[in-house]
């Protein structure tokens, strides 16, 4: 029986994907030149620092980036992110079915604050954000952590996620994932409980 849902952030309870790539893109743009597909296809879903290290950026002007792109999100997300009916909605529902939920995000975390704060999502027992861990996703870590806080094991979770990224961290706990395309397929989430409850009722 699933005890505690673990929810990624970006792409599963908001729709911020475009809004961290353009502000990424923003913030990058004066020092080298990005498409949006390269970001989405070897970027999407890491932390700002961990790819600029992969675009082989130095130290100094890492941290010059990404204090740049940070600022940039801050100012899009209350412009851009709005609640979404289908998440709020199965968010009451995980409520109502009395199971605890945590986000665990790559995000930093007043990044993380806001965007649960636009988003309208309440509830949450805590949340993680890449702050709270040494190495962010794709390791496990931050959902290792967020078991360990709740007192749980992999077999008690169900972690929802979308991102190759987040998917590789998911995976790598041993834990059940429910894969969503987006904010909008988390209906899914339910679903895939309701599957789970009849596995354990037919054993």
């Amino acid at each position: 029986m699933i005890k505690a849902i673990l929810f990624d952030l970006d792409g599963v309870l908001v729709d911020a994907v475009k809004l961290h790539e353009k502000a990424f893109l923003e913030a990058v743009r004066p020092h080298k030149e990005i498409s949006e597909e390269y970001h989405m296809q070897n970027l999407n879903g890491l932390p700002t620092k961990k790819k600029l290290e992969k675009l082989g950026f130095y130290k100094d002007l890492i941290e010059e980036i990404n204090a740049k792109k940070q600022e940039i999100t801050f100012q899009l997300i209350p412009k851009h992110i709005k609640p979404i009916p289908e998440v709020l909605a199965v968010i009451e529902e995980v409520k109502n079915r009395e199971i605890p939920f945590c986000v665990c995000s790559n995000s930093i975390r007043k990044s993380t604050e806001l965007l649960v704060e636009h988003a309208g999502v309440s509830g949450a027992v805590f949340l993680l954000s890449n702050q709270e861990v040494i190495n962010p996703k794709p390791s496990p870590e931050m959902y290792l952590k967020a078991m360990e806080r709740l007192g749980l094991t992999k077999e008690d979770v169900l972690i929802v996620e979308d991102s190759p990224v987040g998917l590789e961290a998911a995976r790598a706990t041993g834990a059940k994932v429910c894969q969503i395309a987006n904010p909008y397929d988390i209906e899914k989430v339910l679903k895939t409980l309701d599957e789970l409850e009849k596995e354990i009722i037919q054993k």
